[in-house]
């Protein structure tokens, strides 16, 4: 009975730590006040939706680099496709160029601290953004840099939802074929890539970094705006989109998880006659998300919106459209943990050609899709509502 006891007294006293600990820790969170928006600037895009594509252009402009070198993502992999990109950087360090590899101390945590050595002792300047800290360990623990970022020459950024890994190319046979959506841009819209990167930077190793500044290659005629985020004002950005739109709003998630608030926003505007249509995949590559959209699904199916499951294999990408006259494609998921809790950072633009092939992806990718129905949410088992009631609890942190 005393051991009982006791084991009840260390589980409510971990309870209130964790709830202090997330409490302060969010607090501090949002006493810092960085979020970066950056006034629009002229460009030129490339749009990518498949990983082969996406990868041999990207390692082409990484080969090519002349002066420098700067590479963010949330995941790389300890694979063929990781260890592809990080020999190309070492190959380039080692003629001279200077390169930066800035990776999640979470989300890249299975890297080999061998692995970093070589980078390192190759000339590499390498750093891992979010670590895990005291006095608020839990909840730093759940703080991610969520972005995706590639600079190459100050002339050459990417930008979206790719990570590197072998299931970005449709190699993970559990996942299937992977959708993702990136942008490759050029222009004076690079002056806002290398504000984010030194900030970044600044933030994870308290060193300036100075990239040397070109001449873009081309100015470009298109308008392209980038906004980073720690999770403060994310939410708000959507919501006001959404609140505006006219005619139509199309979201496309591997996470729907917008919170209450999201969804009254999103009910209200098809009420007021907007066509609402979001897809998401069928299949889950996390415990738990796929059971903490349903509710979030069900009063929007109710309300009359369009809702999709990308069937293929993993919809990865992140993408807002609206009147299709504005689109957003970024590294932000439709889902508290960016609303709320990550470093993220988007690209919005309004460039009619752009959008035009953008929307003709998403039309092949909703042809690919199954209609999600009040059916479908009815036929629920009981385990499974169950799941759904667990899931929305922890779903801040999924």
């Amino acid at each position: 009975m005393r051991s009982i006891f006791v084991l009840f007294v260390i589980l409510f006293a971990i309870i209130v730590w964790f709830a202090l600990d997330f409490y302060f820790g969010r607090q501090q969170h949002f006493s810092e006040k960085n979020t970066l928006f950056h006034p629009p600037r002229k460009g030129n895009a490339e749009f990518f939706s498949v990983g082969t594509q996406f990868f041999s252009t990207l390692f082409q402009d990484l080969k090519h680099a002349k002066s420098f070198i700067f590479v963010q993502f949330y995941i790389i992999r300890n694979d063929p496709i990781g260890n592809e990109l990080l020999q190309i950087l070492k190959n380039r360090a080692a003629d001279g160029v200077e390169v930066y590899l800035l990776v999640d101390a979470v989300g890249s945590h299975k890297l080999p601290k061998k692995t970093i050595k070589q980078l390192r002792e190759s000339g590499i300047f390498v750093a891992y953004s979010q670590r895990p800290k005291l006095p608020y360990l839990f909840y730093s623990l759940n703080r991610r840099n969520h972005r995706k970022i590639t600079v190459v020459d100050s002339k050459v950024g990417y930008i979206g939802g790719f990570n590197v890994g072998e299931e970005y190319l449709g190699r993970d046979p559990r996942l299937g074929q992977w959708r993702d959506y990136h942008l490759r841009l050029t222009g004076d819209v690079l002056e806002s890539f290398l504000e984010v990167i030194r900030f970044d930077w600044k933030v994870a190793t308290s060193e300036d970094l100075f990239p040397p500044v070109t001449e873009p290659v081309e100015n470009g005629a298109q308008s392209f705006q980038i906004f980073a985020t720690n999770g403060a004002y994310m939410a708000h950005f959507f919501l006001e989109y959404i609140e505006n739109a006219e005619q139509s709003i199309f979201i496309g998630t591997p996470y729907f998880i917008p919170g209450r608030k999201m969804v009254l926003a999103l009910i209200a505007a098809v009420k007021r006659g907007v066509r609402v249509t979001i897809l998401i995949p069928m299949k889950a590559d996390h415990a738990f998300v796929k059971e903490a959209a349903f509710p979030y699904l069900l009063p929007l199916l109710h309300a009359g919106a369009d809702v999709y499951r990308y069937y293929p294999g993993f919809y990865h990408a992140k993408v807002m459209m609206i009147d299709r006259k504005v689109c957003d494609i970024g590294t932000a998921n439709f889902d508290k943990r960016s609303f709320y809790l990550n470093d993220e950072v988007n690209c919005l633009f309004d460039s009619p050609d752009l959008i035009h092939k953008i929307e003709k992806i998403l039309e092949f990718d909703i042809q690919e899709s199954e209609r999600l129905t009040l059916p479908d949410l009815g036929n629920r088992s009981i385990i499974d509502r169950g799941k759904e009631m667990f899931a929305l609890s922890i779903s801040r942190f999924l």
